[in-house]
């Protein structure tokens, strides 16, 4: 009787683990950061190039909506004026061009074999944009606020997004 009981709660043990396991893994090929990269018929050197070629579009419609904006504001002014400038260019203008990339990039069909430096990649581009969002001054504080972002892009062969983000 006491091995039937041991057997039930080693049993009960191991269902959680498993449901631990898959609900921390997402399901539908999802990855942890809930980015999920389709895969598809593209060679890899054509998923490089159509990626640098989305990643030179969001970064050109970018600049284009902050030169208007530019324009339109003068953006001169006191630090709390500064604050909502950012905010206003990160809400937008940097996060609608950048997080269509990513989902433009995520659905062009990565080669099987490269999806997951794909995803690594569209991951930590999508959590500096979150930390852009939480915090709008994070794009000012630095010349290239993408670098570490450019440098996975760089590492992962993502040549033409890691040019675009200042890793090139």
């Amino acid at each position: 009787m006491n091995q039937i009981f041991l057997s039930k709660n080693l049993w009960a043990l191991v269902a959680i683990g498993l449901a631990s396991l898959l609900l921390a893994n997402g399901c539908g090929g999802a990855s942890a950061e809930g980015i999920t990269v389709q895969t598809g018929s593209l060679s890899k050197s054509e998923f490089i190039e159509r990626s640098g070629t989305i990643c030179k579009a969001f970064r050109a419609q970018f600049l284009k909506g902050y030169g208007s904006f530019l324009e339109k504001t003068g953006v001169e002014g006191s630090p709390a004026e500064e604050e909502t400038w950012l905010r206003e260019i990160v809400e937008e203008i940097l996060l609608p061009n950048y997080e269509d990339g990513i989902e433009r990039i995520s659905a062009l069909g990565a080669p099987e074999s490269y999806e997951p430096e794909v995803t690594t990649f569209l991951n930590a581009l999508q959590h500096r944009l979150d930390e852009m969002e939480e915090d709008p001054a994070k794009l000012s504080s630095s010349a290239t606020p993408f670098i570490k972002v450019g440098r996975i892009a760089k590492s992962d062969g993502l040549t033409g997004c890691a040019y675009i983000l200042g890793a090139g």
